[in-house]
């Protein structure tokens, strides 16, 4: 298996485990360095909240549903999803934890925590994405092509 092919640990690790990871490290980092909010609005962020869980939610039923991995770092793609919020984004369970951590972020209202959404969009976005879909190409070929041509990465 080459470099290419082989996980990294930010691929090994799920993202909602960085999402917890990184938000008890600001929570941590916060209780030892009081800041005072600076971006706060629980209104908007508890609507984010739901809706973050809610997309990330609707992508791990529809995997289910197909019987698809749900590891990033998996080596084998028994299925290869279309369906449900596929037909809209390509990662709609990425999507739905940063917009739950952009939530978060409102909900707290520090840039420490402002920092979470940022980190998990560039460990995904650059890292763990790019990982799976050469890993789906590999699997799927021509028609995961096709469907990266028809659908976006995230909108």
């Amino acid at each position: 298996m080459s470099n290419e092919n082989r996980p990294s640990l930010i691929v090994r690790i799920p993202t909602p485990l960085w999402f917890f990871a990184f938000v008890v490290i600001a929570l941590g980092v916060c209780a030892l360095f009081p800041v005072q909010p600076t971006l706060r609005h629980w209104p908007t962020g508890a609507v984010l909240i739901v809706i973050g869980v809610a997309l990330a939610g609707w992508g791990r039923l529809t995997f289910k549903k197909h019987n698809a991995a749900i590891i990033p770092a998996s080596e084998s793609h028994p299925a290869f999803v279309e369906s449900g919020p596929f037909r809209f984004t390509r990662n709609p369970m990425y999507l739905g934890i940063i917009v739950l951590a952009i939530g978060v972020a409102l909900v707290v209202g520090t840039w420490l925590m402002w920092l979470v959404p940022a980190v998990l969009f560039v460990f995904d976005n650059f890292v763990i994405i790019p990982f799976e879909e050469r890993s789906m190409e590999r699997t799927f070929g021509d028609a995961f092509v096709a469907y990266k041509a028809r659908v976006r990465r995230w909108l």
